[in-house]
């Protein structure tokens, strides 16, 4: 099976022995729960289902941020590919003047 390139680092990323544990733990345990995601990702299961995860918020962020990235370079491929097939593009000046703006 093929997967791309933002795949991989994914799945490099978050290859991690997981903790899991059921809500109910989670709930009563919460500060040994919240320290536990500092170190690595923990995910929250509700009736043996994972529901939902807890993770650092450094991580969190870079994740995020990865992610936008990614997706900002696919827009970036396709709007690339769009103009390689001739499709038509519009001005910088009237995109300006459409949003009021001055170019100098």
């Amino acid at each position: 099976m093929a997967s791309s390139g933002l795949g991989n680092q994914t799945a490099k990323m978050y290859n991690l022995a997981m903790l899991r544990i059921p809500a109910t733990q989670a709930r009563q345990r919460w500060a040994q729960t919240m320290d536990s995601a500092h170190r690595e990702p923990v995910t929250i299961t509700d009736h043996g289902r994972e529901s939902v995860m807890l993770l650092d918020i450094e991580v969190a962020r870079r994740a995020l941020q990865a992610l936008e990235d990614a997706e900002d370079a696919a827009a970036a491929q396709e709007a690339q590919a769009a103009i390689e097939a001739g499709e038509e593009t519009v001005p910088l000046e009237d995109v300006a003047r459409e949003l009021g703006l001055r170019l100098e």
